[in-house]
Order: structure tokens, then sequence, then C-alpha cells
């Protein structure tokens, strides 16, 4: 598995052809719109998962009906 991993790592530096250019455009499409997200509304997000994860663990807690 490291062989193929390091095959391909020695490919990509040894590409000469400018696609690595392309590829770091198209992870920087994806990454940049997210991080902008996750910085607008990560306070939202983090109080959400709060908020969901108190209520499983409060579900937990309840005991099955008949006991």
């Amino acid at each position: 598995m490291f062989g193929k991993l390091k095959t391909l790592a020695i490919a990509l530096h040894k590409d000469e052809r400018g696609d690595m250019a392309q590829i770091v455009l198209a992870v920087a499409l994806i990454v940049i719109p997210l991080m902008l997200i996750l910085l607008a509304f990560g306070k939202q997000i983090g109080e959400w998962f709060n908020e969901k994860n108190t209520a499983l663990s409060d579900a937990e807690r309840i005991p099955e009906p008949g006991q």
C-alpha cells in the first residue's frame, strides 16, 4: 500500500504538464466556500450539534417503558 502511495507521490511530483495547478484550483474552489460557511455559521452549527448531543444523552437516561 505504501509503495503505491509513494509511486503516486513521485508521479505527481514529477508531473510537468501543468495539471497540478488545475487540481489545486479545483480543491480551492471546494475548500474556500466551506471555510467561509464555517466562519459565518460555525457558532450555530456548534450549538446545533451540542443540542442534538444533549438530546441523545437525555434519551439514554429515560428508562424503557415497564421498567
